[in-house]
């Protein structure tokens, strides 16, 4: 039995929900035979896996080099560098998951240097899931650059969903969801609405925010946008994708490579518009998706306007979503584990 580790494994509230991204990681590997992840969700995932009962032979750390920005950041920086490198004396497989260029959060950029160096230099794996990952590897960690390997971001297949809410009249031409935060780029897209009186593109915003956060984006939206304030449930998100023309993920491309909400959209047949980096660059040229990318805003409405009557081949979807689920994923990982 190979017992993994994977990092981080948060507790939430009852009113929060947790990361998909980890629960689906810790579903799939628990699905490969002879496989178990052992460590439980913790409301401090560092310092959950002290206890040498949490040891495991693989483990997989997402994010590692954001740890200076949990609480007492510092503090848990030091204590990641002294447990990573007790792993590897021990000899373990670690796995580092590079999920963007830097942290999004700003500070502590030292600190987050360092972390990303360390766990570059001393992982078994670096997992990246875009070609731009690989080469950000070996452009700043060259001394990894044997050890990195690009698979597609899994997904899952919902294009039941998405028939089942299908609607032959679009209601908006742009739909951003998900959890609604600065570092996203949505206040720089709606000022650059506003400022530029771009009123003819129908916006919808629907996401969870902070009463602060919601109260600033409200002030700045012109009324061709529709602001809810709502966690959706993945079939009220059909209804919302079914309802609009467009995903947008506004992402400033200085920080990202890969995006859950863009393998989410894509779940439920979606034509997504995105930056020109990362997977969204990737799957641009992939032909069997609809994803189309902005070098900046200035691009949007022009895409918006060439591609409204793209159609979607729900079969070419499918195809992708199946070939890239959370089982084939896990499947790729153990091989290239060798177990």
């Amino acid at each position: 039995m190979k017992r993994f580790v994977v990092f981080p494994n948060l507790t939430v509230s009852p009113a929060q929900r947790p990361n998909p991204y980890i629960q689906d990681y810790i579903e799939a590997l628990n699905r490969l035979p002879d496989v178990r992840v052992i460590n439980p969700a913790h409301k401090n995932p560092l310092l959950s896996l002290l206890p040498p009962s949490r040891w495991g032979d693989v483990f997989i750390f997402n994010w590692f080099e954001s740890i200076p920005d949990f609480k007492y950041g510092p503090l848990q920086a030091v204590t990641a560098t002294a447990f990573l490198l007790l792993q590897r004396i021990r000899g373990k497989k670690i796995v580092w998951m590079l999920h963007n260029k830097k942290p999004h959060a700003q500070g502590r950029d030292g600190m987050k240097t360092f972390l990303a160096r360390l766990i570059a230099k001393n992982s078994s794996l670096i997992i990246t899931h875009s070609e731009e990952g690989v080469r950000l590897v070996h452009d700043d960690f060259p001394y990894a650059a044997h050890k990195v390997h690009y698979i597609d971001h899994p997904t899952k297949c919902r294009l039941q969903l998405a028939t089942a809410a299908s609607t032959a009249e679009k209601k908006y031409d742009l739909l951003i969801w998900g959890t609604i935060a600065r570092y996203k780029g949505i206040f720089e897209f709606v000022d650059y609405i506003r400022t530029n009186k771009i009123d003819h593109l129908r916006i919808c915003i629907v996401g969870g925010a902070s009463e602060t956060v919601f109260k600033d984006l409200k002030a700045i939206c012109p009324d061709n946008i529709t602001l809810i304030n709502q966690r959706p449930s993945f079939d009220e998100l059909a209804d919302y994708i079914n309802q609009s023309e467009f995903v947008l993920c506004p992402y400033a491309p200085e920080t990202i490579l890969s995006s859950g909400m863009l393998m989410d959209s894509l779940s439920f047949g979606a034509k997504v518009i995105g930056p020109e980096v990362g997977s969204f660059k990737d799957y641009a040229s992939n032909s069997l998706l609809n994803v189309y990318t902005f070098k900046s805003f200035n691009d949007i409405p022009g895409i918006a306007q060439r591609h409204k009557h793209d159609s979607v081949s729900l079969a070419n979807y499918r195809k992708f979503l199946e070939e890239n689920d959370w089982t084939h994923y896990a499947q790729k990982l153990a091989k290239l584990l060798g177990i």
